[in-house]
């Protein structure tokens, strides 16, 4: 007897009903788990009061470096640049919140500003950021 050979490879799996169901499972189990909040870092938001801001700026030395390579203090006595240290150290001991503004002059020489910040940054190691510098605004007729 001779034994008939179906094609094996002729037959096909139809999975598409297959498919439809685990979707169907899938949004139903998302739909009906319970979301777990876990305890992370919490942010530290704003609050909705208003914050009472200091509104006056604090106290301020401003030296100004000049073009014939002196200091101004507070558009008062002028100094050497090597003597900045201590009216900085004087300055933030009368006044703890108080900032160093150095100004510098458009014709000052740039090894005198770096010495006045060097003086400044000297005298307040621990509060680098006290000391600000700014470019002096040229005084036009």
């Amino acid at each position: 007897m001779r034994r008939v050979r179906h094609g094996g490879d002729d037959a096909d799996v139809n999975i598409t009903p297959l498919l439809d169901i685990v979707f169907i499972m899938l949004i139903f189990f998302i739909v009906t788990a319970t979301f777990v909040s876990e305890d992370g870092i919490s942010p530290n938001l704003p609050s909705d009061e208003p914050v009472d801001v200091e509104k006056t700026p604090p106290p301020a030395l401003v030296l100004s470096v000049r073009g014939d390579g002196y200091v101004q203090v507070d558009a008062g006595r002028l100094i050497n640049p090597r003597s900045v240290r201590p009216v900085v150290t004087e300055f933030l001991a009368s006044e703890p919140k108080g900032v160093v503004i150095i100004s510098a002059a458009p014709e000052s020489r740039s090894g005198v500003l770096v010495t006045v910040l060097d003086q400044a940054r000297q005298a307040a190691p621990k509060n680098p950021e006290k000391i600000v510098v700014t470019k002096q605004e040229s005084q036009g007729s």
